[in-house]
């Protein structure tokens, strides 16, 4: 077993020396890190140390995402698409639920002895994805990328057969869907 080093600014890629805020070369090399070489990514990431470091990344990647995705929105021939505005809404509390499912699903149903921490950790680091997700077609892969790297997180960080956590977030995925589609249903009526 690997020796974790106490103080979590030490392997946190997205630390600026304990300043709070992420480096560019900081955010761009975690992103490629989760994304080249999540196994490795997830086994040295630290499993405690606060939120906020990956909640700005997460912000970060979904800012992209969501910049992208407003701007085809507007060029296209609809125009600005009603759930792009609700998603836009929902994005700040959005890895917080996703955590809270996952985590649950985790404990209750894997055994996982993970955090809810390390599984809100993990949930913002899988968001490297939304990089590229905004891109026609490389958006579904991508998708589906998340979902593997979230499972190979969560496996790490809960001392949990993959196979088993591919199917809590595979099940968490589907909770959260379901949910937002009835949230999108009910505002756009």
């Amino acid at each position: 077993m690997e020796h974790r080093s106490s103080d979590p600014r030490d392997r946190d890629p997205t630390n600026n020396g304990g300043t709070g805020s992420p480096r560019v070369g900081g955010f761009l090399g975690t992103a490629r890190a989760v994304l080249v070489d999540p196994k490795a990514f997830f086994q040295a990431m630290p499993v405690e140390g606060g939120v906020s470091q990956p909640y700005i990344f997460y912000l970060l990647c979904t800012s992209v995402f969501l910049a992208a995705t407003l701007g085809l929105s507007l060029a296209g021939p609809a125009g600005l698409a009603p759930q792009i505005l609700i998603a836009a809404g929902l994005i700040p509390i959005l890895p917080f639920v996703d955590a809270a499912l996952l985590h649950l699903f985790m404990v209750k149903f894997v055994d996982g002895t993970g955090s809810y921490e390390s599984t809100f950790r993990v949930v913002c680091y899988a968001s490297a994805v939304n990089l590229v997700t905004w891109v026609p077609l490389v958006g579904l892969v991508g998708q589906f990328y998340e979902i593997y790297l979230a499972a190979r997180g969560a496996s790490i960080v809960h001392r949990a057969g993959m196979g088993r956590t591919l199917l809590a977030v595979v099940a968490t995925a589907l909770v959260f869907l379901t949910l937002t589609l009835l949230l999108a249903r009910s505002v756009v009526s």
